[in-house]
């Protein structure tokens, strides 16, 4: 088995963060019932980006293995790493849009994490372009991983 090295890391940080701002944005443009409710689009797609960033980072040894092994890893990782990036940038607005960002940032976290999982649950249980655009990312992100992982000439 072979880990990342941090190079490689922030590439697939990368891809994870775009990702994340596709996902974002056709949650804002297409999504479900609580669509009206999420933050604006320019708003959704930074604290997607940088939430999901940070998500493919930390997971980014769970992505791009090959074979039928590595298909299952990616099953398992990619709503892992949604949940991750959700949270994160949802206690990222959460932290945004507190009267004081410093002094409220434990309760800012943890007061938006329960919110992004709802809102990209939703989004991907109510709009089928939404789901789409997550599948088609998630294998852009295991592909994306893969071609990281095999070796140059």
């Amino acid at each position: 088995m072979t880990y990342f090295p941090v190079y490689q890391r922030v590439r697939c940080g990368v891809l994870m963060a775009l990702s994340g701002g596709a996902v974002a944005q056709a949650m804002t443009l297409w999504g479900g019932d609580l669509s009206r409710f999420l933050p604006s689009l320019s708003t959704m797609i930074l604290a997607a980006c940088v939430g999901a960033g940070v998500a493919g980072f930390l997971l980014a040894d769970a992505f791009g293995r090959r074979g039928w092994r590595g298909a299952i890893w990616t099953v398992v990782a990619w709503p892992i790493a949604t949940v991750c990036g959700a949270s994160l940038g949802a206690g990222l607005v959460g932290i945004a849009s507190s009267a004081e960002p410093l002094a409220g940032l434990p309760e800012a976290l943890v007061a938006g994490a329960p919110l992004g999982i709802m809102a990209v649950s939703d989004g991907l249980s109510t709009s089928p372009a939404v789901a789409v655009i997550w599948l088609i990312c998630g294998l852009a992100m295991h592909h994306g991983a893969m071609a990281e992982r095999s070796p140059t000439t």
